[in-house]
């Protein structure tokens, strides 16, 4: 999910071989944000990988590395695709500017240049980010309970998969289902199931302590959560502290069996405990493009096989389930 920006207050960052340049602009744009530089596009991909500028101001045509080719580079960074780029240069011929805009360019400013309008066109470019992230961050989340959604679940997964594909690390994935939850919404109203799953979110925020580590609504009742770089028994731990967590909500629940309402986990893992975890080692870097998708549904399947018999096994506990490997389709 994005990290919403303050047009006030941006990340810039400045491309341009001509140190004058730069420091004119600078100058400019010194209220609009901080600011930072870089004479050629090498410093300029380094410092943008580093921390992901908010607009990026960029000369066309430098020695060495051309700002064309730095926002092809760019291009194919996840972290840098989205970002606003307006190129800066003396060649501001009509065939130029169509070359820019063309390459993924969000504006084109021709040498010289005035600097208040450079500084309007780069609050316009931050104004409309803004309204792309926060409509990007609503797509992203639950609008119930506020944790992802089914979609960013599904995308996250994918890339912890192809992680673990590339590094041969262990990845685990809860499923979870409220027990009883019909009886419970028969029994004291859509309102109170609302405000129970609303509980169970923000009991399973408390259970992450990592930055990738992400809650999600699967949909209805039912909840995962994605544990990168984590083994089965270290996802069993997480699984105690969350329903020890729903635990301590204290929900009541006269059809539950300890009168309070409760969760069943599921746990799918891939670690050095599954079958084809050796198998799997030499030949992760070359599988198929589609085979993150093919893995990530059959981690959730584990998961789901591994909920399906903690419910069985009475509900209110927590079972795993190892996942052979991931191996090509």
């Amino acid at each position: 999910m994005p990290n919403l920006i303050d047009p006030t207050s941006a990340n810039i960052l400045i491309v341009d071989d001509d140190i004058t340049v730069i420091q004119v602009l600078a100058k400019t744009l010194t209220a609009i944000g901080r600011v930072r530089y870089a004479l050629n596009g090498a410093d300029a991909l380094r410092l943008a990988l580093q921390e992901p500028p908010d607009v990026i101001l960029l000369d066309a045509d430098m020695p060495g590395m051309s700002g064309f080719e730095v926002l092809s580079a760019m291009r194919l960074q996840p972290s840098l695709e989205q970002v606003p780029t307006i190129f800066i240069t003396s060649h501001n011929s009509e065939e130029m500017e169509e070359k820019g805009l063309a390459s993924g360019a969000a504006d084109f400013i021709g040498k010289p240049f005035r600097p208040a309008i450079v500084a309007a066109r780069v609050r316009t470019q931050l104004r409309l980010k803004l309204a792309v992230d926060r409509l990007r961050t609503l797509s992203a989340i639950d609008a119930l309970t506020g944790i992802a959604n089914r979609r960013t679940l599904d995308e996250a997964l994918m890339m912890e998969c192809k992680r673990t594909q590339r590094s041969h690390t262990p990845l685990s994935v809860l499923m979870l289902d409220v027990d009883h939850f019909k009886c419970f919404n028969d029994t004291y109203g859509h309102g109170a199931g609302d405000d129970a799953l609303i509980g169970i979110a923000r009991a399973m925020r408390a259970c992450t302590n990592r930055p990738a580590d992400l809650p999600a609504r699967y949909g209805g009742e039912e909840f995962a959560l994605i544990l990168p770089d984590t083994d089965g028994a270290g996802a069993m731990t997480v699984a105690s502290s969350l329903m020890a967590n729903v635990a301590r909500l204290k929900i009541p629940h006269t059809a539950s069996g300890t009168g309070f309402l409760t969760v069943s986990i599921g746990v799918g893992c891939f670690d050095k405990e599954s079958a084809r975890w050796a198998d799997c080692r030499e030949g992760l870097r070359d599988v198929s493009a589609s085979s993150p998708s093919a893995c990530a549904s059959a981690l959730l399947t584990t998961a789901d096989q591994a909920l399906y018999a903690a419910k069985s096994n009475g509900r209110a506990n927590a079972v795993l389930k190892r996942f052979d490997g991931f191996m090509p389709e």
